[in-house]
């Protein structure tokens, strides 16, 4: 079991939380509903059980509609960082992302006591206390059993957030999910607000989102077993991660690769359904040399600056990317072989092969 160590864990983060009153909770940029759910979940531990002030920070922002209605309906007191001025000598607590991840916002030098995190550990682990469980598959999953081991009973708009965290970052917990994260999902859905979470799912989305997807469709690539999509500059980073997502259920494709383009990062957003796949190992090939990525065996995240980069550099990296996405996977690294899933040229009673 993954959190067989919690008595152990609580004990010590009870000991590294001594003579701290005020801390600063941050997330990685461009925050998902794991992320937001366990900030949520570590202020209510600090202020119910330890009695330490907290408040909830982000970088970057927050694109996606049902992310946005999160922080709305459940009404998650967070703000980017860029817009608080820190207190002298502030302390933070890393929650779903580590020191070393750099997919964050924490400011350089910063004084960090506490991460919590399931994704790889990333070494070395600046903090006085970290507790990384690679095994879930959610964060979350692990901030509920600290509520539990410090006996403290959620009121139903945090058992809604992690719920809803619980069932986006698994896939309704069929994507990476662990006995632990079913285990808490079934202790949560009783508490849950269920037309909340349901506003929360299907939420209203914005006329950009419908642009994105019709600007995804005709730019998206497929060759045997991979599906590739080039977004160039999006409004919504999120767009990539779901658009990555939607891909791989395109029949007969077990990979799927987003690329798009913020003003300082061409980001790249990698999925399989294939459960051994290593999307980590895989997409830090993708960018070495070039930027920083991370990632599980299904999902995995990368990111290389792109900050003054002219668009032509751009398409050329973006390029590369590709090229040895298709090596890795045995294709050869000719761009060539990949065939449009919309093809203007063909007439409406052709069909798509390989």
């Amino acid at each position: 079991m993954p959190l067989e160590d919690i008595k152990e864990k609580f004990a010590e983060l009870t000991r590294s939380l001594k003579k701290i009153k005020r801390v600063y909770l941050l997330c990685h940029d461009n925050p998902d509903p794991d992320s937001l759910a366990s900030m949520m979940a570590l202020r209510y531990l600090l202020s119910r059980h330890f009695k330490i002030r907290s408040s909830l920070l982000y970088g970057g922002e927050i694109g996606r509609a049902e992310n946005r209605a999160m922080v709305r309906l459940l009404k998650i007191p967070i703000r980017n960082l860029e817009s608080v001025r820190l207190r002298k000598n502030a302390k933070f607590a890393l929650v779903d992302t580590q020191p070393e991840a750099r997919n964050h916002s924490l400011p350089e030098d910063a004084k960090v006591v506490m991460v919590f995190d399931h994704h790889p550990p990333k070494k070395p682990m600046r903090s006085s206390f970290h507790h990384v469980c690679e095994d879930l598959g959610a964060t979350s999953t692990l901030m509920f059993d600290y509520l539990q081991e410090a006996g403290i009973e959620i009121d139903r708009r945090l058992a809604t957030a992690l719920a809803y965290a619980l069932i986006t970052e698994t896939q309704d917990l069929g994507r990476e999910a662990c006995r632990d994260d079913i285990r808490v999902y079934q202790k949560l859905i009783p508490k849950v607000k269920l037309r909340l979470l349901s506003d929360i799912r299907y939420s209203v989305l914005p006329q950009d989102y419908f642009q994105t997807l019709g600007k995804a469709l005709n730019n998206t690539y497929y060759y045997k077993n991979i599906v590739v999509t080039r977004l160039g500059l999006v409004n919504s980073t999120d767009m990539i991660h779901q658009l990555a997502d939607l891909f791989l259920r395109f029949e007969r494709r077990s990979w799927s690769l987003c690329i798009g383009w913020s003003s300082d990062y061409i980001l790249l957003s990698l999925r399989s359904s294939n459960m051994q796949a290593r999307c980590g190992k895989m997409i830090a090939k993708l960018v070495k040399g070039k930027g920083s990525a991370g990632g599980h065996d299904m999902v995995a995240g990368g990111r290389i600056n792109c900050n003054g980069m002219p668009e032509k550099e751009k398409i050329k990296t973006e390029e590369l990317v590709i090229s040895r996405f298709l090596r890795a996977l045995g294709h050869g690294s000719s761009l060539e072989i990949l065939s449009p899933v919309i093809d203007h040229n063909q007439n409406q009673s052709g069909s798509l092969e390989d």
